[in-house]
């Protein structure tokens, strides 16, 4: 069960980092590409700061107030 669990945060990480990176390198809209970075900015706190489930906590909670998710 913990490997679901260790899979499912992975893959979740991998899909925010792949869109925001193409959000962020591709679209010409100034705003989306600033929110993009911000996206970005956070998951590299994640992975170099707090992580674990806290971490994914924090990190949906700013996603959800930036209005990603």
């Amino acid at each position: 069960m913990l490997a679901w669990i260790l899979g499912g945060y992975a893959v979740l990480f991998l899909l925010l980092l792949g869109c925001a990176g193409f959000v962020a390198l591709f679209v010409n809209d100034p705003d989306k590409r600033a929110d993009a970075y911000k996206v970005l900015k956070l998951l590299t706190g994640i992975v170099l700061g707090s992580g674990g489930a806290g971490g994914l906590v924090g990190l949906l909670l700013k996603l959800h107030e930036m209005g990603v998710i």
